[in-house]
Parts: C-alpha cells; structure tokens; sequence
C-alpha cells in the first residue's frame, strides 16, 4: 500500500514540473513565432500549438519523473517514514524497484509516443505555417512600400487581380526584378525580369521569361533522420531509470536540503546536455 501511494503522489508532482517546464518552453516558442501564429487561421495555430506542447511534454516526462522520484523519496526521509519501513523490516530500496515496476506502462507509452510524434514532424509543421504566413504578407505588402520578412525584402510597385506588378524581391541567393510575379503557398513564379547573384566578389546577372523560386528549399530545416531521433527518445526513456537510481543514492547520503536540490539541479541540467550531445553525435 506504502509503495503504490509513494508512487501517486510522485507520478503527480512529475506530471506538474513536465508541464511548467513545457510551458515555459512553450512561452519562448511563442515569443520566436508569435507574429505567424496570430497572422494565421486558428485552426491551423492551435493544431501547431498542441502538437508542439504535447511533444515537449512527453519528451520531458523522463526527466520530470527522476525530480518527483528524489523529492518525494527525501520528504520520506525527512518525515522519518523511511526509518518506520526499515523497522518493519521493509528494505528502503525496494521503493525504487516498485517505482521502476509502476513506472513500466508509463515508459511504454512513451516509447510509443516518441515514433508517432518526433521533432521532424514539429519542424514540417513550422515550415508549413511560416510558409502560409509569406504567402499571406507577400500578397497583402501595399503598393509602392518595402518590406522585411526574415530573409526576405520585397516591393511591390502594383497589384492587379492575382498578379503582384513591379516587383522586387532581395534574398539569401541574389536579387530578382520582374515585371510581374504570382505568390502561391510555397513558390514564387516571377515574369520578365533579371536574377542577379553573387559568387567570389563577382555579380552575375541572367534575364528570363518566367522563374520560379521555391520558398520550402529556402526555408526547409536541415533533414533529420526519424530513426536517429527515435533513438534518442529510447536513450532518453532507459536514462531516466539510471537517473532513478542515482536519485536513489542522492537521498540515501545527503542530509542537508539546500545540497540535495543543487545535486538535483546539476544532475537535470547535465542530463540534457548529455541527450544534447547525443543528437549532435548520432
């Protein structure tokens, strides 16, 4: 009854510090985007939104579940309830054994999590939406006006019907002028006009009829392997046992509060600097 009590009041405080961590994180995604997001239809930003929170949700459990594990096993500690189980011949550490035990159906729904929601599909999803975002401010710039989207720096002399007029778009690549140019989700199609870029100090100009410029190839993230991140997600699972048990020893040998949250502290923030270091290496 001890150990299945311990572990609902763990899993519940993991559960908390997964979701203010996700929430803060969250914060910072809509301070990067915000402008996207409000410029959009809801449903496309809450879709996101939801997608994202979930994700990082999830991704944080693990961690989440070694702070709840090392607070509530020292507040036993500290309430003497540890020293009541040895005095009942119960063995402390089996705290940690059924915790791992109860915390099976957790990590295997975590372990399917991480293959049907990964950061490759958070990252498609960005690009869609900012793509939708260009598409939007590039055909309502007003006329006779310059303006900067990321990358970007158009202007457009005119409008008629679909068609944008006198246009002038600057970019990572080079600059184009043309006559005319329709905006499409994801490409630029440009008539009659000049592509000048630049390559080792020298300006290069080429004229066309018709050019398209595919904005997804410009904004497209570097590709990311769904197996390498997958990996990372089971690394991320089996660690967070290991951390379970260190936690274990943490709060057999330290007395003292303001030492057992620092060592909590460090251990969390070296453990995502270690999955850190594994996503660049694998």
């Amino acid at each position: 009854m001890i150990f299945r009590w311990f572990f609902w009041k763990f899993l519940k405080v993991s559960l908390l510090i997964s979701s203010l961590i996700a929430f803060l994180f969250f914060i910072t995604q809509m301070i990067r985007i915000d402008q996207i997001l409000f410029n959009l239809p809801a449903k496309d930003s809450i879709s996101f939104l939801l997608l994202w929170f979930f994700y990082y949700f999830i991704y944080l459990l693990p961690l989440s579940l070694f702070i709840a594990f090392c607070i509530g096993l020292f507040e036993l500690k500290e309430s003497k309830k540890l020293k009541i189980l040895q005095a009942f011949g119960i063995d402390p550490k089996n705290i940690y054994i059924k915790s791992l035990f109860y915390t099976f159906p957790i990590m295997l729904s975590l372990s399917i999590a991480y293959y049907l929601v990964n950061e490759k599909d958070i990252a498609y999803l960005r690009n869609q939406l900012t793509l939708k975002y260009y598409t939007i401010i590039m055909t309502s710039i007003p006329p006779k006006s310059f303006h900067t989207l990321g990358q970007f720096t158009f202007y457009v002399e005119g409008k008629r019907n679909d068609a944008l007029e006198g246009v002038f778009l600057k970019f990572q690549e080079g600059v184009i002028i043309a006559q005319k140019a329709y905006v499409k989700e994801g490409e630029i199609t440009f008539e009659k006009g000049s592509l000048l870029t630049q390559r080792e100090g020298k300006t290069f100009s080429a004229d066309f009829d018709r050019y398209r410029l595919n904005l997804k190839r410009i904004l497209a993230d570097k590709e990311s392997k769904s197996k390498r991140i997958y990996i990372i997600g089971l690394i991320n699972i089996f660690l967070s046992v290991l951390l379970m048990g260190a936690g274990y020893l943490l709060v057999k040998k330290i007395e003292s509060h303001h030492r057992f949250y620092y060592l909590v502290g460090a251990l969390s923030i070296l453990y995502q600097l270690l999955l850190f270091l594994l996503k660049q290496k694998l």
